[in-house]
């Protein structure tokens, strides 16, 4: 077999990510620069671009900074979350003034029994102190209509838990943990015996306060709205707020759930506490536990329902990653899903651009589950009834992809 060539893709460099981008750590999620790359590349300012699977809000947030318009939709509360707060043109001022107004009106008397009655899995995490200050912002925060309200949910998320500085300091809210993800809380109660830690009351609006201040550092801040909704990626058509858009969108740029790696919901299980959802119910709806052959039945029910949000001329880009069952054995889901879209005729053309992430791996190994990971490989599968390859001149400059390495990707990757 003759060795593919590996490129130093045009994303690679990821140095002018804008700051918003890091709002909140997200399992899975595909790097800005990808994203810009392709919103560049297949569409014009002004066009229309729809994430269906919006995740953190990636996707919706350069489309914004490109002057683009955009939607974006996802069933995860967390993913509603994250992308709600990179979705609509906010300042820093604004945003600094509306938390010192929610700090002076917080009673700590008022919070403490409520408090007091949350989860021992709860307090293991958190100082009462913390608490009742979260439990204050979720009764504020969760019942609100504001775009600046909306925004901070999505920061708080961001700073919920992670790890201590050297000097004992933190922008996490919680005892210093090894990940932004949630531990189990059977793995929590082990590692604060192990380490002897000692929950420390952080005061929630100064932390808060601070991760404002870092990601509006560089932040472009685009006039451009988005808007997300709720929705399940196999009824798009049927929602009626996205039933105007059916045949309207030029690009749609997503990366579908992992198979049988990411249990969003467990793995946020610490989030979804502040968003008071159910993460047993919300893992329920997600479809992001299947194996192969109901992978495959998902996204082509999905494919289907996105043919018809797209123009005629349209193109879908899916970034899939391999995923690695054990040492020996990796399943190229993008190949799976190529031949299931060649099978049903859904797009007259499939492409196939191999990524390979050096020194990457884009989702940690979940504490002690060895039921699979992603590999440090993404397959970009680009879908389209027209050409929008070929002469493509929107983007002219160097480490361009150009429609013959496109092509040789693709022939390598499916025979």
């Amino acid at each position: 077999m003759i060795k593919e060539k590996v490129h130093i893709t045009p994303w690679a460099d990821k140095s002018d990510s804008d700051p918003l981008h890091s709002l909140c750590s997200y399992l899975g999620a595909f790097p800005p620069s990808l994203t810009k790359y392709f919103i560049k590349y297949f569409t014009d300012e002004n066009d229309l671009v729809f994430d269906p699977f919006s995740g953190r809000g990636t996707t919706i947030l350069e489309s914004r900074i490109l002057n683009r318009k955009s939607f974006g939709s996802d069933l995860n509360p967390i993913a509603l979350a994250l992308s709600k707060a990179k979705s609509h043109y906010l300042k820093k001022e604004d945003i600094i003034s509306r938390i010192d107004d929610l700090e002076s009106d917080y009673d700590y008397a008022l919070f403490l029994p409520e408090a007091q009655a949350e989860s021992d899995e709860i307090h293991l995490i958190f100082h009462q102190g913390t608490i009742a200050q979260l439990c204050y912002l979720k009764d504020i925060l969760l019942s609100s209509t504001s775009k600046i309200d909306q925004f901070l949910i999505g920061a708080i998320l961001g700073i919920m838990h992670g790890g201590e500085r050297k000097d004992g300091t933190s922008g996490y809210l919680s005892i210093s943990m090894p990940n932004t993800f949630s531990m189990s809380p059977e793995y929590v109660r082990r590692f604060v015996q192990t380490k002897e830690l000692n929950r420390v009351s952080r005061n929630v609006f100064d932390i808060l306060k601070e991760k404002v201040e870092r990601v509006f550092s560089k932040h472009k801040s685009p006039k451009r709205e988005s808007f997300i909704i709720e929705c399940d990626a196999k009824e798009i058509t049927k929602s009626k707020e996205l039933e105007k858009y059916q045949g309207k969108v030029d690009l749609i740029l997503t990366s579908p759930p992992y198979l049988g790696i990411v249990n969003y919901a467990k793995q946020n299980w610490i989030r979804s506490w502040f968003l008071d959802s159910d993460p047993k119910e919300v893992s329920e709806k997600l479809d992001d536990d299947l194996n192969i052959n109901q992978w495959v039945q998902f996204s082509k029910k999905s494919l289907i329902e996105f043919k018809k949000m797209l123009k005629p001329n349209g193109v879908a880009v899916f970034v899939i990653g391999d995923v690695a069952k054990s040492k020996n054995s990796v399943i190229p889901l993008a190949r799976d899903f190529a031949l299931m879209v060649k099978e049903n005729k859904l797009f007259k053309n499939v492409w196939i651009f191999s990524d390979y992430i050096q020194g990457v791996d884009k989702t940690t190994r979940i504490w002690g589950e060895t039921k699979g990971k992603a590999t440090a490989t993404d397959r970009i599968v680009i879908l389209s009834d027209v050409n929008p390859l070929a002469n493509n001149n929107r983007l002219n400059g160097k480490s361009v992809l150009t429609y013959e390495m496109i092509q040789e990707s693709t022939k390598h990757f499916l025979g």
